[in-house]
């Protein structure tokens, strides 16, 4: 009987999560800028309308990292995340873009996440593709929607003051380190959080102490020496940051060091988030580490004059 009454429950959940409705939208959202919140808001809004819950289909990695094409990221996942949650969105969809994946058909795809994940709206970007190399269009997926009862949106480019809102535009600004505009496009401040790890200690070697940032090994759009803010037990801080390679040690994997200025506690796995101000100079690949220490010690000049223009 207990065997009975366990059955019938799973069946009864089974049945009760298959009525559940989702309206949905798919990307990568990397920045999660106006025009994303605009795609967004607009599933929040049909939700409701449509007594519906609401769902975003994402990937990590990117599929421009997974197949390493020029291009970077501007947000790390725990920002992401994090932003995401702000949206209040009732579920997340993250799928992990790897070899299987990359082989699915955009017919599969189609079925696996839109018609077994109960999509009944979904909007999406004039630009979007789907599946095996791309293969799904616009003209395919409307054909499907229509085929599965799916209503279907197409959001047109998303501007501000006459000028496109996009991830690239945004990569741009970072690279130029235009912090302030891009700022706009994204609708709050850039910055990247992750927890302080242990680092390689070169900073006590050259007799400056840095909080490592846990970047998850992920390769961002731009790389420098910056000046930036940071916030420890409700205090603010600001900081020098050295974000990328370290040449002068021939280490070319992309770090997030910060040396906070007044500061010396102990932060070790604590969360952290680095908000970018300017750029006090680009990444230089020193002959000593006597050289790289003089440096630092004229960037330490640098930061105290620029830091006078954001307090």
């Amino acid at each position: 009987m207990g065997n009975c009454n366990n059955l019938s429950t799973q069946f009864e959940r089974k049945f009760n999560n298959m009525k559940i409705g989702y309206a949905t939208t798919i990307g990568n959202f990397d920045g999660l800028h106006l025009g994303h919140a605009a795609l967004i808001a607009k599933i929040k809004t049909n939700a409701k309308k449509m007594n519906l819950k609401t769902k975003v289909i994402t990937f990590n990695p990117y599929p421009f990292e997974f197949f390493e094409l020029e291009k970077n990221r501007i947000l790390s996942e725990v920002d992401k995340n994090s932003i995401l949650a702000d949206f209040k969105i009732d579920k997340v969809n993250t799928i992990d873009f790897s070899d299987d994946f990359r082989s699915t058909s955009a017919e599969d795809f189609f079925i696996k996440y839109l018609i077994e994940g109960n999509v009944k709206y979904l909007i999406v970007g004039k630009d979007f593709k789907f599946g095996k190399e791309r293969s799904g269009d616009l003209k395919l997926l409307k054909t499907l929607c229509a085929r599965n009862e799916i209503t279907l949106e197409v959001l047109e480019d998303f501007k501000s003051e006459g000028l496109k809102i996009s991830s690239t535009l945004i990569r741009e600004l970072l690279k130029n380190s235009e912090f302030q505009e891009a700022s706009k496009l994204l609708g709050r401040t850039y910055q990247i959080s992750g927890k302080v790890i242990k680092g390689k200690n070169l900073g006590k070697r050259i007799s400056s102490p840095t909080a490592n940032i846990d970047i998850e090994n992920k390769k961002f759009c731009f790389t420098g020496v910056f000046l930036g803010k940071t916030q420890i037990d409700g205090s603010k801080y600001f900081c020098i940051i050295n974000f990328g390679p370290k040449p002068t040690f021939d280490d070319l994997e992309q770090s997030l060091e910060a040396h906070i200025l007044d500061y010396d506690g102990n932060i070790y796995d604590e969360a952290l988030s680095i908000e970018f101000l300017c750029k006090i100079r680009d990444q230089i690949k020193f002959k000593s580490i006597e050289e790289l220490k003089n440096q630092i010690n004229e960037d330490k000049i640098r930061a105290k004059e620029l830091k006078k223009l954001y307090e």
